[in-house]
């Protein structure tokens, strides 16, 4: 039986194995969350698939894990908890577990017939794509869901998304558009996590051919009479798919879309919403979107008459943090665009600075 068969199967096991690979997770709806590799129990920014068509399939949204600690199936997920990335040691583990007898051993050369060589090789065409068909089916579905939930928000002008970003020392743009048009606001969604109804700020993800492809959602709650995020990690969520689209904050001195931008114009690019935000009211001039997270500033796919692209980076402090960074440039520098990097002072007034909010709020004298 060879190797991806045996992660097939395996992955049908994910409700029961993800918990046992990650004990200090939690169920959340049809996902296993958890802190990530190390499963120290801090966060849940793991999430594995439990059912449906990615079953077993993971990602790491929030850690800056190194390469082969991103994503993955669960043969991996087996193989970096359990085993130090020994895949053979995983493997015959995954065996056990499935109750597989055979004679294969990774490495091992096996003579198969003509015959033999080509059947196996359908077999395998034939799972990748049914494997592919499926996905693109759970896609479109998530981000007709996520679109339904963007469409039910209403502007975020006089509700609590925009109190806020306005507790966060965020300005409001003066005139008729003082938020993006990307940006609304819900009374009340479900937060999965402690199983209540809480507002949340939304934000659309497009790519750049101006397609909606997911919502992320900023759980909020009002504390002290004040509006913040909700008191419970994770606080942001996406609902759909994120991976090479952003949130459209600003289009700069243009006012065009990303779709229809002049040639040659750069891109101001951050992690979060409300750091764009931040950037917006610094350099309104400037076409600006925010990613979601570190990860997808290198996955974001720019227009082809894109030739610049600026990252607004935090300022994470650790090596697997500077190292997801270096993948996003190179990413991006591998597709042809000249990438700046900017980042806040590491300390205002001896207080530590993390991103571009925290600089804006410590100038205005405000303990970020």
């Amino acid at each position: 039986m060879e190797v991806s068969e045996i992660a097939d199967r395996y992955n049908q096991l994910a409700e029961t194995e993800a918990p046992r690979l990650l004990p200090n997770g939690h169920r959340s709806g049809n996902y296993w969350m958890a802190s990530g590799i190390a499963d120290t129990g801090r966060s849940a920014s793991l999430a594995v698939y439990l059912k449906g068509p990615a079953v077993g399939h993971w990602q790491d949204h929030g850690n800056a894990a190194s390469r082969d600690e991103e994503k993955g199936d669960l043969l991996d997920l087996l193989r970096l908890t359990q085993h130090g990335g020994d895949m053979r040691a995983a493997l015959a583990e995954a065996k056990s577990v499935l109750g597989i007898e055979d004679d294969f051993r990774p490495g091992q050369r096996t003579e198969l017939s003509p015959e033999e060589r080509e059947r196996r090789a359908r077999e395998a065409q034939e799972r990748a794509r049914a494997q592919e068909e499926r996905l693109a089916a759970e896609r479109a579905k998530k981000a007709g869901n996520a679109k339904r939930l963007y469409l039910h928000g209403v502007p975020i002008v006089g509700t609590g998304a925009e109190q806020y970003l306005l507790g966060r020392q965020i300005p409001a743009l003066p005139g008729a558009k003082p938020w993006p048009g990307s940006l609304r606001f819900v009374e009340a969604i479900t937060y999965k996590p402690l199983g209540i109804k809480t507002p949340a700020m939304l934000g659309a993800v497009f790519t750049a051919e101006g397609e909606q492809i997911g919502t992320h959602r900023t759980f909020l709650a009002q504390r002290d009479g004040a509006w913040r995020k909700i008191d419970h990690e994770p606080a942001k969520m996406m609902l759909g798919n994120k991976a090479g689209g952003f949130i459209p904050i600003h289009q700069g001195s243009s006012g065009k879309s990303m779709r229809d931008m002049p040639e040659g114009e750069p891109v101001y690019i951050t992690e979060g919403i409300e750091d764009a935000l931040c950037v917006r009211g610094l350099r309104p001039d400037k076409r600006i979107v925010a990613a979601i997270d570190l990860g997808n500033i290198g996955a974001l796919i720019l227009p082809e008459r894109v030739r610049e692209l600026v990252i607004v980076a935090d300022r994470d402090q650790g090596e697997k943090a500077q190292a997801a960074l270096e993948r996003a440039i190179a990413a991006q520098q591998a597709r042809g665009l000249r990438v700046q990097l900017v980042m806040p002072p590491a300390t205002v007034g001896g207080q530590a600075i993390k991103d571009i909010n925290d600089w804006v709020r410590a100038a205005r004298g405000e303990a970020a």
